[in-house]
This record gives C-alpha cells, sequence and structure tokens, in this order.
C-alpha cells in the first residue's frame, strides 16, 4: 500500500454509535499525564492531550485514571485521575472542555479503571482482590526490551473476590459512567486488560472459582456483561461504550484469542459498541509492549474477534505504528481504527505526518522504553525522542539528573544483570 493510499484509509471518518471520529488514528491511554496529587487533570494533564489533539488525533484517551477509591488507593502508579466523586466532575468537564476547544474536532474518550485486582497494592489495612488467587509472575514469560526486573518480582496473592464486592464495583462503575458523561465525555470505556480487576475473570489462568461467575465462558463473561449492561442503562443508548481487553495470555496453560473472543462476544451483548484489543498482559510483558509493528496482526488475534464479533462491532488495533499496516487491516475489514501509545510521546504530529503523506518527517520510536522505565518507577515520564514530551505545560513536573542517571542505569543490560545476580543471591526472608 502506498503512503498516500495508507492516508487516505486512515484519514476515513469512522462512526462509533452516533460518534464520529474524523480519522482512524487514536491515541491510546498512558499514566503519564501528571495529575495533581489528589487526583484532578492538572494543566500537564490537560496541554499534553492538546498537544496531541492538535498533532491531529481523531480520538484521545485520558490515561492513568480510576473508577473508584479503591482504585485510587490500591494504584500501582500513582496519582490517577479520578471519576469516583461528584467533586471531580468539574475538573473532568475543564480538561474536555479544554481539548475540545482546540476546535481541532478531536474526540475525547474516558477510560475507567474498577480497581487494579493481581496489580493492585495492599495499602491502608485494605487487602487486594481477583476472581480468584493467583498473583502475578512479573515478566515472567518476557520482558520488554531495555526493561528489567533484578531478581523477579511476584505480586501478592489476592483474595478471591466476593459476589457482594463484585456487585458493589459494578454500581461504582456505573456512577462513574455518569459522572464521565456529566463532563462532556464523547465516548467511554470499561478497562479489562492486563491482569487488572476484571480481566481476571475472563480467562482460566486467573479464573477457576465455582460460582456463577467462573467455569464457561458465559460466566467468565457475567461481572463484565452485567457492567456494561448496566452501564448503558445509565448513561443512554447513543454514547460510545467500549471495553478494553486483553487478546492472549502468552502464557503457559492460558488462554489464547479464540477464547478471549468466544468471552467477549458475551461481553457485546449488553450493548457496546467498541472493543479495543491490547495483546499480553504482566505476565508476558514483552507480547504486551512490543518492539514488532503489526505482530497482533500477524499472529491472527485481530481476526479471530472479527470473527467472531461480526462486523458492527468497531475494533480498534494497538501495537501497529506502520501506517501501511494499519491501514491494511482495516480495507480488509479486520479492524476499524489504529490506536497508538508510545509512538504518540515521540511524535504528537504523527497522525498530521501520516495524513499529509509526510511518513519521511516522522520521528520513530525506538522502543528503548525508557518511558516505561520512567513510569514503572515513579519517575515523570518524558520520551528520549522527544524534549517536548512531559514537559508541554512550563509548570509541569520534571525530572532531576539523578532520577535521569537513576532511569538510564535502569535499561543498561550489564548494570542490571549485576544487579539481578545480585538480587537472586539475597537470602529470602525466613531462610
Amino acid at each position: 500500500m502506498s503512503p498516500t493510499s495508507a492516508a487516505e484509509v486512515l484519514g476515513t471518518p469512522l462512526k462509533i454509535n452516533q460518534l464520529t471520529l474524523k480519522n482512524r488514528i487514536i491515541l491510546g491511554p498512558m499514566a503519564a499525564l501528571q495529575p495533581t496529587p489528589d487526583g484532578r487533570p492538572s494543566d500537564q494533564s490537560i496541554a499534553f492531550l492538546k498537544r496531541r489533539a492538535k498533532g491531529g488525533a481523531g480520538a484521545v484517551y485520558v490515561g492513568g485514571s480510576v473508577a473508584t477509591a479503591r482504585a485510587f488507593r490500591e494504584s500501582p502508579f500513582s496519582p490517577n485521575i479520578r471519576y469516583d466523586d461528584d467533586a471531580f466532575i468539574p475538573d473532568l468537564a475543564r480538561l474536555v472542555d479544554e481539548v475540545h476547544g482546540t476546535d481541532t474536532g478531536v474526540a475525547v474518550f474516558a477510560q475507567l479503571f474498577p480497581a487494579f485486582g493481581r496489580m493492585g497494592v495492599p495499602r491502608d489495612g485494605q487487602w487486594i482482590s481477583s476472581a480468584s488467587p493467583r498473583p502475578v509472575d512479573m515478566g515472567g514469560f518476557g520482558l520488554p526490551d531495555n526493561v528489567y526486573i533484578p531478581g523477579g518480582r511476584i505480586t501478592p496473592e489476592p483474595h478471591e473476590a466476593t459476589v457482594e464486592e463484585i456487585k458493589e464495583l459494578e454500581q461504582a462503575v456505573v456512577d462513574a459512567a455518569r459522572r464521565a458523561k456529566a463532563a462532556g465525555f464523547d465516548g467511554i470505556e470499561i478497562a479489562a486488560h492486563m491482569c487488572y480487576f476484571y480481566s481476571s475473570f475472563l480467562s482460566p489462568l486467573s479464573n477457576f472459582r465455582t460460582d456463577e461467575y467462573g467455569g464457561s465462558v458465559e460466566n467468565r463473561a457475567r461481572a463484565l456483561r452485567d457492567t456494561v449492561a448496566a452501564v448503558r442503562r445509565e448513561i443512554g443508548s447513543d454514547i460510545a461504550l467500549g471495553l478494553r481487553l486483553s487478546v492472549n495470555d502468552h502464557v503457559p496453560g492460558g488462554q489464547g484469542p479464540e477464547g478471549f473472543a468466544a468471552v467477549t462476544a458475551e461481553i457485546v451483548k449488553a450493548g457496546l459498541d467498541f472493543v479495543a484489543l491490547t495483546d499480553g498482559n504482566y505476565e508476558s510483558m514483552k507480547d504486551n509492549v512490543t518492539s514488532e509493528s503489526g505482530k497482533m496482526l500477524r499472529e491472527g488475534e485481530p481476526q479471530e474477534f472479527r470473527k467472531a464479533l461480526g462486523p458492527d462491532v468497531v475494533l480498534f488495533l494497538s501495537s501497529t505504528p506502520d501506517p501501511a499496516q494499519a491501514a491494511a487491516a482495516i480495507v480488509d475489514g479486520t479492524v476499524d481504527a489504529t490506536m497508538l501509545a508510545r509512538q504518540l510521546l515521540a511524535d504528537p504530529d504523527y497522525p498530521a505526518k501520516v495524513l499529509g503523506g509526510r511518513e519521511s518527517e516522522i520521528v520513530w520510536c525506538d522502543h528503548a522504553n525508557s518511558c516505561m522505565r520512567r513510569l514503572i518507577l515513579q519517575v515523570p515520564v518524558q520520551c528520549h525522542k522527544n524534549p517536548e514530551m512531559g514537559r508541554e505545560d512550563p509548570q509541569s513536573k520534571r525530572s532531576n539528573l539523578l532520577q535521569d542517571a537513576f532511569i538510564w542505569a535502569a535499561g543498561n543490560a550489564t548494570l542490571m544483570a549485576i544487579a539481578d545476580t545480585a538480587a537472586r543471591a539475597r537470602p529470602r526472608k525466613g531462610h
């Protein structure tokens, strides 16, 4: 496919329910927005999103956000943008209004996390819970390029969520969706990917319950199907409502795309308009944060979802920055839009350059993943390919020289091999 035809395809408007995106290039959600300590969008949050809107994105996600006070408490990354109280509506509305005020025609999507599940951090005397008590072996089956976890890490074992807890979180998501609608968001997405709370119900790898939420495809879909149905009743029939989920565990004994597509087909019946597809999870991080454009297409994962969900559910494809690959997948009906994260950190003007036939001018993400190391280590996220990133607002938080040196060291293979050897040689507690 020529650059011109790729630009034509990706520049075609996309209708999702009553919402029409001006093009098919979407900024995916990232916990890189630097909200205020109490969970409100900061000037930097807004400036970051406005910059991507001006760069030509058809839609932008507000990432790093939570639907409940519990999720805010147990989040492994902090702070987060909050939807758990009506007091946050004016700040959320300000964000939406300012991004809409760029006059770029960009759509703004809210992403709702009910709880962090197997990836949660126990705090304030409260434990974490999941579908079943299975911890996460962080990167146990491969880490992204230039990301290391010396000695490895296994998360605390979660409790099995009670039925009462599941229903409480369902209502909390409904309430958060009401607030997102009141704030003026164009679309709402429920997060069920990686190893977070709702994702734990979808795969037999992390769901070995014997009640109405475990076992069959229908039962594993139940928690999300009920939530989607309740949210749809709350927000009405016209607002674009979607789900984000991982398409493949990429772990021995885990579920593949056929299984995830089957459980998603059950959830779609409750009123979903779109599904955002991501790959892998925290146990298979090399598949989630891949350095290969189009890996999901090569492995046939979106194809399984199209087959299971039919032509009417809009599909967003991640990790495919090659415009020709993304456009070809749209032309053949496999997906409907491309959703990018790291690439739009490196070059916020990627959409405008692709749509303007200026691919030679794109600043490409080199997958050094310094942004990811910064996020993991709670250092303000920046991009070494784009000095402006993380500094869109003059008052944004900046890393200092010591932090920058630490981020560099954390990505150095030789130093991390030494650290790994030392960590594994350290006696464990109780031994």
